[in-house]
């Protein structure tokens, strides 16, 4: 009898991993939206859930648009593309008092200014929100990034009011503002965000002018630029977009560039102390020609960079119908792909703020507790 009653068990065990590895690999196919309401269901359905992104189909980073009005009281509508299940997600939002219109120079972080306040968000989904006391110094269009624990502003102001190249940091802990050096002054045309383009990486703000490349360093803890450093790129045509940003924890350089009188865009992983770049790949020219605006047959580029994905992207109101994706393969390479910009199809929208990032269930599952948010699919 103990003899048929562990056969029995066995059969069972097995039974139980066969349909668990089924669950898992249904699982793989469900947006990952929907994975937060599966998870509920049971703790085996919670396990094969778990399972199913680790082993089948693990989150990929998000690019997330923020589509919003011009004027008071700037309505703004959230619309997210999952690369995972390849699908554009509407994202209702709490309640919001948007003081201003939304910026965005970092990856995954957006703000407002105000002449009587500053917010900012930094979570992956722009859910949550701080919102304190502005900086000393008024600025138009400065640079804005989280580092560590420290938000840091610069540049941005105006020549006939305030330091231009002012620097200030907001400290988390602290909850209160320091001034810090200046930017350095040979950037002094060119700091503001339209010109350049910034990365974090190893706790450190990296700043690169869109045209020249020159590239400087501020390190929060000591207050202090680096710089400036040339991105040792060869030989590579003649460059006209320096845009970087940072990949798998490693700074990486995204540049539209002309060889031999065809525009191209060339990615590049940047190494060790002297900026050394070496070349990991092209986009295909049938997408590059998906970037150029309809209106002055021009190609422009901006990007957001997250976990392994890049997100390129033509800003003008005529160039935003498509985005082209590229992924970092394991082991070399990249993987290149369009998305028809859902937002910007609509044409409703007079801004539209890009921002990128890692969107996995935990976030979305936090998002649904803390506001009954609920997702609805385009």
């Amino acid at each position: 009898m103990a003899a048929n009653t562990d056969q029995q068990t066995a059969v069972e065990d097995e039974d139980f991993r066969f349909h668990a590895d089924v669950l898992e690999s249904i699982l793989s196919h469900v947006p990952l939206v929907d994975l937060v309401s599966a998870s509920l269901v049971s703790k085996s359905w919670s396990d094969a859930v778990s399972s199913s992104l680790r082993h089948h189909n693990t989150p990929r980073p998000w690019l997330v648009l923020h589509a919003q009005a011009r004027h008071p009281p700037y309505a703004t509508a959230v619309h997210a593309y999952d690369p995972r299940s390849g699908i554009w997600i509407k994202i209702p939002q709490p309640p919001m008092d948007y003081i201003a219109g939304l910026k965005s120079s970092h990856s995954s972080f957006v703000y407002m200014f105000s002449p009587s306040r500053f917010s900012f968000s930094s979570d992956p989904l722009n859910l949550e929100w701080n919102h304190v006391e502005p900086p000393l110094v008024w600025r138009q269009d400065p640079i804005v990034a989280r580092v560590g624990d420290s938000v840091v502003v610069a540049g941005g102001g105006c020549d006939f009011e305030d330091e231009p190249l002012a620097v200030e940091i907001y400290d988390l802990n602290t909850r209160s503002w320091r001034i810090c050096d200046s930017m350095p002054g040979n950037i002094r045309d060119s700091a503001a965000s339209s010109w350049l383009s910034i990365a974090v990486a190893a706790e450190k703000l990296i700043v690169a002018d869109k045209v020249s490349g020159q590239t400087h360093c501020f390190d929060p803890e000591t207050n202090s630029w680096s710089g400036p450093f040339d991105l040792l790129i060869g030989e590579s045509g003649s460059i006209s977009s320096y845009n970087i940003g940072c990949a798998n924890n490693s700074l990486v350089l995204i540049a539209l560039c002309r060889i031999k009188d065809v525009e191209r865009v060339k990615i590049w992983r940047v190494t060790g102390d002297d900026f050394e770049c070496e070349e990991i790949g092209e986009m295909p020219l049938e997408y590059v020609e998906r970037l150029r605006s309809e209106s002055s047959g021009e190609c422009s580029i901006n990007v957001r960079v997250g976990g392994s994905i890049m997100y390129v992207y033509n800003d003008t109101w005529d160039g935003e119908e498509e985005v082209v994706a590229c992924e970092l393969v394991a082991g070399g390479g990249c993987r290149w792909w369009s998305v028809t910009n859902a937002v910007a199809r609509e044409k409703t929208a007079e801004r539209l703020v890009y921002t990128c990032a890692v969107v996995g269930i935990d976030e979305l599952q936090r998002a649904m507790r803390a506001g009954n948010l609920r997702c609805d699919f385009e």
